[in-house]
C-alpha cells in the first residue's frame, strides 16, 4: 500500500523551500534517522532533490502523489474500491480478485517493476510521474458480447483527457488501444478478460497515461510520445485525473453495458487516425496493407485492399505507412 508517510513528506516539501531534518520530524512526529530513510527511498525512485548542509532538502521539481482519499473525495457519488500503491509488478495484480468479487475495484501504482502493454510489451513506469492504473469491472454478459471494449475504453480515455487539460486539439485512437495525438502516444490499454458461467464475466481494464514524464526518460521508450505536462505546459496533478478516468469509464460502460458497441461508431469515426490513410497491420506472421475503412459491429478494424475489396481483421498491430 502507499507509505502515508512519503506522502506527507512529499506535500511538506512541495513548496519548493529547503526543509531541515528535525523540522520535517517534528511535523511527520518521526525521528530523523526516519526522515532520512524517507529522502534515500525518493532518491532511489530518482526523484531530483537538492540537499544543502544547514537547510535541509528540497523537492527541484512538483511531486504530488496519488492520494485515496484525495480520489475517492473527487469522484464523490461512485461506489467504487480504490487501492492505491507505492509500487506494485503490475496494477494488473486485480487478477486475484477475479471470481472472488463482483465489486468495482481499481488499483493504482506510483511505479510498476514489471508493466507491460500489449504483445507482451513493456511499460515504462518510472514513480511518481505518469497513470499507471486497472479497474476490475463485471459484465453481466457473455464474452462473446464484449467485442469492441478496448475501443469504448479509449473513447472514454480521449475525453478524459480533453477534459482535464482542455486541449484543443482532439485526442485520436490508432487502433486498437493507443491515444496519440499528432502522431505521438500518450496512452495505452490493455485488457483481460475472463468469463463465468450464467452470463457473467469480469474485465481488468489496464490503462497507462503519459502524464508529469520528461523528455529525459526518452531513451527508454522506442516510439514517438508526448504528455500531459507537454500537452498543457503546466504540472498536473494525477489525482485529478484519475478521478476524472474513473469517472469517465464507469459513465462510458453503462452505455456499452446496456447498447452495446453501435451507439459509439459515430464517435468512433472521429476520433480515428487509420481512417482513408495507408495501414500496414501485422497480425500472427502475416502482413497486409491497406487503406483505413474504419471499424465494423464487432469493432475489428477494416481495410480497403489493393483489389477494392474490404476485410476486416480481429487483432493485429497497426503502423501507418510512411511517403
Amino acid at each position: 500500500m502507499m507509505n502515508d508517510t512519503l506522502l506527507k513528506l512529499t506535500a511538506l516539501l512541495n513548496d519548493g523551500e529547503y526543509h531541515d531534518g528535525t523540522s520535517i520530524g517534528t511535523a511527520l512526529q518521526m525521528t530523523r534517522a526516519g526522515v532520512w530513510k524517507l529522502i534515500k527511498k525518493l532518491e532511489q525512485y530518482n526523484i531530483p532533490l537538492t540537499s544543502v548542509k544547514g537547510k535541509g532538502y528540497r523537492l527541484d521539481a512538483p511531486l504530488i502523489l496519488l492520494d485515496p482519499q484525495k480520489i475517492t473525495g473527487l469522484l464523490v457519488n461512485e461506489a467504487v474500491q480504490i487501492e492505491v500503491f507505492e509500487k506494485v509488478e503490475s496494477t494488473q495484480y486485480l487478477k486475484k480478485y477475479m471470481q472472488k468479487n463482483k465489486d468495482i475495484q481499481v488499483c493504482i501504482a506510483e511505479m510498476q517493476s514489471l508493466g507491460r502493454g500489449r504483445l507482451n510489451r513493456q511499460w515504462h513506469s518510472p514513480f511518481g510521474q505518469n497513470i499507471y492504473l486497472s479497474l476490475l469491472y463485471p459484465f453481466q454478459k457473455d464474452i462473446s458480447e464484449l467485442s469492441g471494449l478496448s475501443l469504448v475504453v479509449g473513447l472514454a480515455l480521449c475525453h478524459t483527457i480533453e477534459t482535464v487539460i482542455g486541449t484543443k486539439e482532439k485526442i485520436g485512437i490508432k487502433w486498437p488501444n493507443d491515444m496519440v495525438i499528432a502522431s505521438q502516444k500518450i496512452a495505452g490499454i490493455l485488457i483481460e478478460i475472463q468469463a463465468e458461467s450464467n452470463g457473467f464475466c469480469q474485465a481488468i481494464i489496464g490503462i497507462g497515461i503519459n502524464v508529469n514524464m520528461q523528455v529525459t526518460d526518452v531513451d527508454k521508450i522506442t516510439q514517438a510520445w508526448s504528455s500531459l505536462q507537454q500537452l498543457s505546459g503546466t504540472y498536473v496533478d494525477r489525482n485529478a485525473v484519475c478521478a476524472e478516468l474513473i469517472r469517465q469509464i464507469l459513465l462510458y460502460l453503462d452505455r456499452f453495458s446496456s447498447s452495446g458497441l453501435n451507439t459509439f461508431i459515430e464517435e468512433w469515426q472521429q476520433r480515428d487516425v487509420l481512417y482513408k490513410q495507408p495501414v500496414t497491420l501485422i497480425s500472427g506472421n502475416q502482413e497486409h496493407s491497406g487503406i483505413g475503412h474504419g471499424i465494423d459491429a464487432h469493432g475489428h478494424l477494416c481495410l480497403k485492399m489493393t483489389d477494392g475489396s474490404v476485410q476486416s481483421f480481429s487483432s493485429g498491430d497497426t503502423t501507418l505507412k510512411k511517403g
